[in-house]
């Protein structure tokens, strides 16, 4: 009988293989990213059409859109908010709609939001130790609604709050009372009432959650204090020429979505007065004096539900005065391609 012998590799040649299949690897990688990518964009899009179909219903039942935001008694400058308050986001009012009864009935809206806490109470040592039960409201606020969340997005808020993605259109203009968009404060809006047609105004859009930390600039989600003496367009000018690193020397919000309870505009709520994925400005301590641009983890645009319920990606390079049109309510505003 002959003796045979198996041939083993060689170094090179295992060196050879591990640099293909490294080579292999590298190559694929992004190409999963991207597929990953694109599921998630396709998963945040079908939020924003869960949230269409839960306002359509809401209207049906109630014949009017739910508000943005409720009542505040800050007088003529708006600020951090008393116990008085109702500032309630739409968020709230539509989760019968999103098969979220059980947590909507824990509310109790005859109550600020966040009582006995003014402002969220999310800094306050008590309300952190309780993990947000001590709040009349806890036990609601602390759910987490996964119809509010968008799975690109990180998630860095230490907020004991359940947190949102996805906000409602405040206008096209810088106020923060007063919008002329679908969702106002204390707004009852019908969609009759909706000059340019259902499908090119825009309802919901989504923005990137916090940082909750002042030492790290993130652009797609602070929002930069700009305090001085505006209008309208001088205000909306000097925003849309800052660049992230101008703005980074100013001070910064990092709460943005802390919670889906308060129609708070850092938290529930967005305008079009800047485009998508835009620095974003207000002036000065208050919030009379907005511009929330939407955003998103997604590369070059925003998934944006418009009145008739449809989703559309409109991109970060949309005209500024198409955005600014899609996000008002008024009729004989023109829009261009978006």
């Amino acid at each position: 009988m002959s003796n045979s012998r198996r041939r083993a590799f060689t170094l090179i040649e295992l060196l050879v293989v591990s640099a293909v299949i490294g080579i292999l690897i590298a190559l694929l990688l992004p190409a999963v990213q991207v597929v990953r990518e694109a599921a998630r964009r396709m998963s945040c899009s079908n939020n924003l059409s869960q949230i269409g179909l839960a306002l359509h219903n809401y209207h049906d039942s109630h014949r009017v859109l739910p508000f943005g935001c409720g009542t505040d008694y800050d007088g003529i400058v708006s600020s951090l908010g008393t116990l008085r308050d109702r500032r309630y986001s739409a968020q709230s009012q539509i989760l019968p709609q999103l098969d979220q009864k059980n947590v909507h009935d824990r509310i109790h809206f005859d109550v600020a939001p966040f009582a006995p806490y003014v402002n969220s109470g999310a800094y306050d040592p008590e309300c952190i130790a309780s993990g947000g039960r001590s709040a009349t409201n806890g036990e609601a606020a602390i759910a987490v609604i996964p119809v509010f969340l968008c799975p690109s997005d990180v998630d860095r808020l230490e907020s004991v709050w359940g947190h949102n993605n996805y906000r409602s259109c405040n206008g096209g203009g810088w106020q923060g009372r007063n919008g002329n968009g679908m969702f106002g404060q204390n707004s009852s809006v019908r969609f009759g009432m909706v000059g340019d047609g259902l499908s090119h105004t825009a309802m919901f859009s989504e923005r990137c959650k916090g940082t909750w930390n002042h030492q790290q600039f993130d652009p797609l989600s602070d929002i930069y204090d700009l305090a001085g003496i505006w209008n309208e367009e001088t205000f909306r000018e000097h925003c849309l020429s800052l660049s992230p690193e101008e703005a980074a020397a100013y001070h910064q919000n990092v709460d943005s979505g802390q919670n889906w309870l308060e129609g708070n505009f850092n938290w529930t709520r967005y305008n079009h007065l800047v485009p998508p994925n835009h620095v974003s400005c207000k002036n000065g301590f208050t919030w009379d004096g907005v511009g929330m641009a939407a955003s998103s983890r997604h590369r070059s645009g925003v998934n944006l539900l418009f009145g008739d319920g449809h989703v559309q990606f409109v991109s970060d390079q949309v005209d500024p005065a198409t955005w600014r049109a899609l996000g008002t309510i008024r009729g004989g505003d023109a829009t261009g391609e978006f």
